[in-house]
């Protein structure tokens, strides 16, 4: 069950970001350019404080009209992603943001203590998605800053993790036009907090040995679970699933995607396991063309 706060503790988090302002600096990155973009490394202030690293990368080509569309990328579960270069490449400004300890962001703050999963789990103030959605949120926010970035035309596409934060992102964020997610984590928690497969298996872990806290760890998830935020996406949504997937099986996933009620699109492939798909990268590029114009 969805909490009855729910929508009053997200205007009061989105609110709370805002009082840090975003403080971006960019620094020249050659070594992560090519001849069709040029990519600066970007530090920023996230939600309470925390400085964030990101790639921004800006493709090089004269555009039609002064602006350009964007589209936010961050990492799976590992934390670490390449710049998906064939995204400036083909038109679109990319903001390669690592959320907090996550990737480059790990030299600004690390995890002290437990997992990204487990950190706080049963204090939905301070659980680690909380400051990691905003993060998100931010990246958004370092777009909308960029003269160069047509503010209209925002998208996001992420795998596995990064999925589940894409969906987040779409159901806090009403500035994204569209959002591809690829295989998406952090979803349904009543039923992934039995998976016994990584990275979901630390909440397994976790129940197991804090019983007592069962409960208190589900209503704090429940703040984060897209199974409840799914509602509020406004924007065409596309998303995978792989039928072999044991990392992030569809069960978890399938729920979630029935709850949105944006125009959306699902992908199952009846082989395809928690990895990438040539098929389904095809599909995201046409929706990312279709929706953001490049």
């Amino acid at each position: 069950m969805s909490p009855a706060d729910l929508h009053t503790f997200w205007q009061r988090t989105k609110e709370e970001l805002q009082t840090t302002p975003v403080n971006a600096l960019l620094t020249d990155a050659p070594e992560h350019s090519g001849r069709e973009y040029v990519t600066s490394m970007v530090q920023m202030d996230s939600f309470r404080g925390t400085r964030l690293r990101a790639w921004y990368s800006v493709p090089t080509d004269p555009f039609l009209g002064g602006t350009l569309p964007a589209v936010l990328v961050v990492p799976g579960y590992a934390g670490d992603k390449p710049i998906p270069t064939h995204l400036a490449v083909s038109g679109f400004t990319v903001l390669t943001l690592y959320p907090r300890g996550q990737g480059e962001s790990r030299q600004e703050w690390a995890l002290e203590h437990s997992t990204k999963l487990t950190y706080y789990v049963t204090d939905k103030e301070q659980f680690y998605y909380r400051g990691g959605y905003m993060d998100c949120v931010r990246g958004l926010d370092f777009l909308a800053s960029r003269p160069e970035v047509d503010t209209t035309r925002l998208g996001m596409w992420s795998r596995s993790q990064g999925g589940g934060l894409t969906l987040a992102t779409a159901a806090l964020d009403q500035r994204l036009r569209v959002a591809v997610a690829e295989e998406p984590f952090l979803c349904n928690y009543p039923v992934s907090i039995t998976v016994t497969t990584a990275p979901y298996r630390e909440l397994y872990d976790y129940v197991a040995a804090h019983p007592a806290e069962r409960q208190a760890m589900l209503d704090t998830l429940a703040y984060f679970d897209p199974m409840h935020l799914a509602p509020w996406i406004q924007c065409p949504t596309l998303v995978n699933v792989g039928m072999k997937d044991t990392t992030c099986p569809a069960h978890t996933i399938l729920p979630v995607f029935d709850r949105i009620t944006a125009p959306k699109a699902l992908h199952v492939y009846p082989d395809l396991t928690h990895a990438p798909c040539t098929d389904f990268n095809a599909h995201a590029m046409h929706w990312l063309r279709r929706y953001l114009g490049a």
